[in-house]
Order: structure tokens, then sequence, then C-alpha cells
């Protein structure tokens, strides 16, 4: 037996409010870019001019409180490829920022947003 595939109108509403999220967080890291550019003298649409026409990724991720985090690994450092990440914090920790040579906790705010500034601009 096949399942059936849910009707596309399903999950419209969501749909709807989750690509109005994303509308408003590209017209936000534009507006970075802009400042960003302006900041290092160079006119307010360099940034853009240069990444060209980036794609958009958002990514949603839920993680449960962990009972015992003693007993488990985090993931390993990595780097932000990409030119800006916009994360929208709720009251979970674990976010940590490369600073001074070591890792610090990024203490959330609910419903703050975190701007990281990623590979992609640090090159300019």
């Amino acid at each position: 037996m096949v399942a059936k595939r849910p009707s596309n109108d399903m999950w419209l509403e969501e749909r709807q409010v989750v690509g109005e999220y994303c509308k408003n967080t590209r017209e936000l890291a534009l507006r970075l870019l802009e400042a960003i550019s302006e900041r290092l003298g160079l006119e307010n649409d360099y940034m853009e001019k240069a990444l060209g026409k980036q794609v958009q990724h958002m990514a949603m991720n839920y993680y449960p409180p962990c009972l015992q985090p003693e007993l488990t690994y985090g993931l390993p450092g990595l780097k932000d490829p990409n030119a800006i990440t916009i994360l929208l914090q709720d009251g979970v920790s674990g976010l940590q920022v490369f600073r001074n040579g070591k890792w610090v906790a990024v203490n959330p705010i609910p419903d703050t947003l975190v701007i990281n500034i990623g590979d992609m601009v640090q090159v300019y």
C-alpha cells in the first residue's frame, strides 16, 4: 500500500508564514550587507554586486533538552562559509563562538536575532 501524499493545501498557512519570514530575513541580510559596505568605505551595493545572486537557505532545527549533557558530544568547531547567517533564538543554549582563541557561550535571549558574518564577507 502506498501512502497518499498530502495535498498542497495541508500546510498552506505554515508555508505562507515561512515564506514571509524568508522574505523579511533576506531583506535584512541585504540591508546588513549595505551597512557593511558603507562602513568599509565602499559603495552601498558593493557586497551585493560582489556576491551576486545568492541562494537563500533556511533550516528549522529543533533540539530537545538534553537530560544528561555531560554524556553527549557536541559538533566540532566550524566556520560559516556564507555571507550572513541570521539565527532566531529561543530559550535553548548551545550556540558558541570562537573568540580570542577559545569557545565562548552565546547566552540565548528569546525572540532575538543573532547575526553571524561569514567567510564570504570577511574576504572583502
